[in-house]
C-alpha cells in the first residue's frame, strides 16, 4: 500500500472491459482506496443510487448504457459525485459532451498505471482538479470544446483573463491531458534561464503572467523560444491579462513576443459575466472541502444562491473557492456574505453617432439579458420570472421572439 496521510476515496470503476476494470481496481486498492467495480452502465447507475461514492472512473463506450449516462447519474446524486471519463484516442466529441455533463476530467486510452494514480491523487489533493472546465455557461462551453481539442497537440497556447479566473489551472489541465503528460511541467521564472537538462525533461513550459514581465525578461525569453522546435516538446503555454493584445499594440510590451505566443488564444471570462457557472463551481468546491475536512457539504438556499449570482466577484473563482471553505468550516450562514454589484464599465453604453440604431441595440440588450437569465437559472421558467421581473406569459413571448424557448424547461 502506498503511504499517504490523505483519507482513502470511495471509488466506482466502470468498464465493460473486465480485465481493464479489475486491473484498475486492484491498483487503486493497493493505494488504500475503497473500490467497487461494475462492468456495464446500468449496474453502475444502480450502484450510485444505492451506495455513496466520491469518484467515478468510467469508460465512455459501453452498451447498452454508455458512460455519458453514468456521468449524468453521478452528477444527479445528492451530494453529486465527480466523474473522470476514459475514452479512445480521437473521440473528442464524446469527451466534450462528457465535460459538458459535468465530468471533471478525461483520460485517453490506453491509460497507464502511473497516469491513473496521478489523476486520482490530483483529484484528492487539489480543488483545482478540473476547475477550468467546470461550468454550464456558453463561454465555458466554448472553452471546454477548444481545450479538449487542443489537449492532444503541442501548439503554443495563450490563456487570457483576469486574475483568479482559472488561467493557470487551464494551462495545467492542457498539460496533464496532452501528449507529454508523463513529462514535467515547469513554471518559468521571469529573467531566469531554464537549465538545459530541465528543458529536455519538460513536457510544458508555463509562462505565467507574461505581460507583467520586464522588457529585459521578454528579450531573454524570445531568445529561448527560438530554440524550441515547433511540434516537439516542450510545449509553450502562457497566461496573461485580457488586454495583452492592446498593450502589445501600444508598445507597452514586445509585439514580437505577443505574436509568438498568441498562436491559439483561450480567453477566460470573469465570473461576474457567467453567473450560471457559480452554482456548479460552488458545489465543486464544497464537495472538495467537505472531503478534506471530513465535514458535510452545506447547500445554499435559493435566496442565498440568487444573491451570490448578483455579486461582482472581484476575486473571481479564487474568491468563490474561499467562500466554499468558509461554508464547510463555519456553516451555511457563511453564504450570507456581503455582496457588491458589478461596477459599470466604459463600454456599458455605445457611442451615439450617425448609423447607430437604437431599436436594434435595445433588442440586443434584451436578448443578452434573457440569455444571462437562462444561464443563471438553468432555464427554469419560474426562476426566470423572479430574476427578470416579467410575468410568465410576457416572458414566454420574449423568449419565442428571440428563438430562446428551446433552452427553457
Amino acid at each position: 500500500m502506498t503511504a499517504t496521510n490523505e483519507p482513502p476515496l470511495r471509488i466506482l470503476v466502470v468498464d465493460d472491459n473486465q480485465t481493464a476494470a479489475v486491473a484498475a481496481a486492484m491498483l487503486l486498492r493497493r493505494d488504500g482506496h475503497e473500490v467497487d467495480v461494475c462492468h456495464d452502465g446500468r449496474r453502475a447507475i444502480e450502484a450510485l443510487q444505492k451506495d455513496s461514492f466520491e469518484l467515478v472512473l468510467t469508460d465512455l463506450r459501453m452498451e447498452p448504457v454508455d458512460g455519458l449516462a453514468v456521468v449524468r447519474a453521478a452528477r444527479a446524486c445528492s451530494p453529486s459525485v465527480d466523474a473522470i471519463v476514459m475514452t479512445a484516442f480521437g473521440s473528442v466529441d464524446a469527451a466534450v459532451e462528457a465535460m459538458r455533463l459535468g465530468a471533471v476530467d478525461f483520460m485517453t486510452k490506453p491509460v497507464t498505471a502511473d497516469q491513473l494514480r496521478q489523476r486520482v491523487k490530483d483529484f484528492r489533493q487539489s480543488p483545482a482538479r478540473g476547475l477550468a472546465l467546470v461550468g454550464e455557461s456558453v463561454s465555458m462551453e466554448q472553452v471546454r470544446t477548444s481545450a479538449t481539442r487542443l489537449a492532444s497537440v503541442r501548439s503554443t497556447v495563450l490563456v487570457t483573463g483576469e486574475t483568479g479566473t482559472g488561467r493557470r489551472h487551464l494551462a495545467r489541465w492542457l498539460h496533464e491531458n496532452g501528449p507529454d503528460a508523463e513529462r514535467n511541467l515547469y513554471l518559468v521564472q521571469p529573467g531566469r534561464e531554464l537549465p538545459i537538462e530541465q528543458r529536455n525533461q519538460a513536457g510544458t513550459l508555463l509562462l505565467a503572467n507574461i505581460d507583467d514581465w520586464s522588457s529585459e525578461a521578454h528579450e531573454l525569453l524570445l531568445r529561448h523560444l527560438y530554440q524550441v522546435d515547433i511540434g516537439e516538446p516542450p510545449r509553450i503555454i502562457a497566461t496573461a491579462s485580457s488586454n495583452i493584445g492592446e498593450r502589445a499594440a501600444a508598445g507597452e510590451m514586445s509585439a514580437e513576443l505577443y505574436f509568438r505566443l498568441a498562436v491559439l488564444v483561450l480567453p477566460m471570462q470573469p465570473l461576474r459575466e457567467r453567473p450560471g457557472d457559480i452554482a456548479p463551481l460552488l458545489q465543486h468546491f464544497l464537495n472538495h472541502h467537505a472531503r478534506v475536512f471530513g465535514q458535510p457539504a452545506p447547500r445554499p438556499s435559493e435566496r442565498q444562491l440568487r444573491r451570490l449570482q448578483g455579486h461582482a466577484w472581484p476575486g473571481n473563482i479564487r474568491e468563490l473557492r474561499n467562500l466554499a471553505e468558509r461554508a464547510v468550516v463555519l456553516g451555511q450562514h457563511a453564504f450570507d456574505m456581503p455582496v457588491r454589484s458589478p461596477a459599470p464599465t466604459k463600454e456599458a453604453l455605445p457611442a451615439l453617432a450617425e448609423g447607430f440604431d437604437l431599436a436594434q441595440h435595445l433588442e440586443w440588450v434584451e436578448k443578452t439579458m434573457l440569455t444571462r437569465a437562462i444561464e443563471q437559472t438553468g432555464g427554469d421558467l419560474r426562476a426566470m420570472c423572479t430574476v427578470t421581473g416579467l410575468e410568465r406569459n410576457r416572458l414566454r413571448y420574449k423568449l419565442n421572439k428571440f428563438d430562446l424557448m428551446d433552452r427553457v424547461r
